[in-house]
């Protein structure tokens, strides 16, 4: 199904897609210019609806007073509160106004929508439509995420030593979770070969990544890696934000920082698939 929807996002705020968030008011997403039963079928906005929503291609416009062009690109968070809901968004191809105008009819944009703030999904392939211009979707969307600026729902910390079972438990997660939502180094070894890499590991852990699984064992104490990225973890300590960390402990080896009165999932007792099942219940919990 997904493949026949995508989300028309526009605009009257001329700076609205020059950044990577956006909040739209509540009142504002779905109700306009979206089939009935597509609203139904999420309007809750519920961690089912907004998974699939996220598969879903976007256009970002602006309202024609603006006389700016789009870009086409996906969403990789969703917040939703009462008063609004905020989207975190990726841009990966400009779509200038003037090509936009011209397929109204072929992405069933009706002509005061863009006289209109509001977000809509529609039910047109837009990979299609958008092919007929001589952008070719498939191409683009294989495209990988920039870690640079990417914000991930859950980062994974561990020795290379452990690595056999932290990429069982991966592929779990996978399965409950979108593939770009996940920070796994082996997911994006080209993207990690650049100079000051203990800077950008540290941002993605600290900054940009909502939940962060620690793998601990006796060797995770010995590496200088894991270290640098530990300790984004004792940062996130001592602001108070334990809800954002999970410990499975590998073996009964002392790290620096963890102490007995902290809680972990014993990783020699429950599978990869029942460590993802935890991961995901607490991701869940942070919805």
């Amino acid at each position: 199904m997904t493949e026949t929807l995508y989300n028309l996002f526009i605009s009257g705020d001329e700076t609205a897609w020059e950044t990577d968030t956006k909040i739209y008011d509540a009142d504002r997403c779905l109700r306009e210019y979206t089939d009935k039963d597509i609203f139904e079928k999420f309007r809750k906005f519920g961690k089912e609806e907004i998974s699939e929503i996220k598969k879903l291609p976007c256009i970002f416009a602006y309202e024609d007073r603006c006389q700016k062009d789009a870009n086409i690109g996906y969403i990789t968070d969703i917040l939703v509160r009462q008063v609004g809901i905020k989207i975190t968004f990726q841009k990966i191809e400009v779509l200038p106004q003037a090509t936009l105008n011209n397929l109204r009819f072929e992405l069933d944009i009706k002509d005061w929508e863009f006289n209109r703030t509001h977000w809509a999904i529609k039910k047109v392939n837009l990979y299609k439509e958008l092919q007929k211009t001589g952008i070719h979707f498939d191409g683009i969307k294989s495209k990988s995420v920039d870690i640079t600026k990417h914000f991930f729902d859950v980062s994974f910390t561990f020795a290379g030593e452990s690595r056999d079972i932290v990429e069982q438990v991966v592929i779990e997660v996978e399965k409950l979770r979108d593939k770009d939502s996940i920070f796994y180094d082996n997911n994006y070894v080209g993207q990690l070969a650049r100079p000051s890499l203990d800077t950008l590991l540290q941002d993605i852990y600290r900054n940009r990544s909502r939940f962060i699984v620690v793998f601990l064992c006796e060797k995770y104490q010995e590496k200088k890696w894991c270290g640098l990225e530990f300790r984004a973890v004792r940062e996130m300590i001592m602001d108070k934000e334990i809800q954002r960390i999970m410990y499975v402990r590998l073996d009964s080896g002392h790290v620096d920082g963890v102490f007995n009165t902290d809680g972990y999932i014993d990783g020699t007792k429950y599978s990869p698939q029942q460590i993802a099942g935890f991961i995901n219940e607490r991701l869940n919990l942070l919805d």
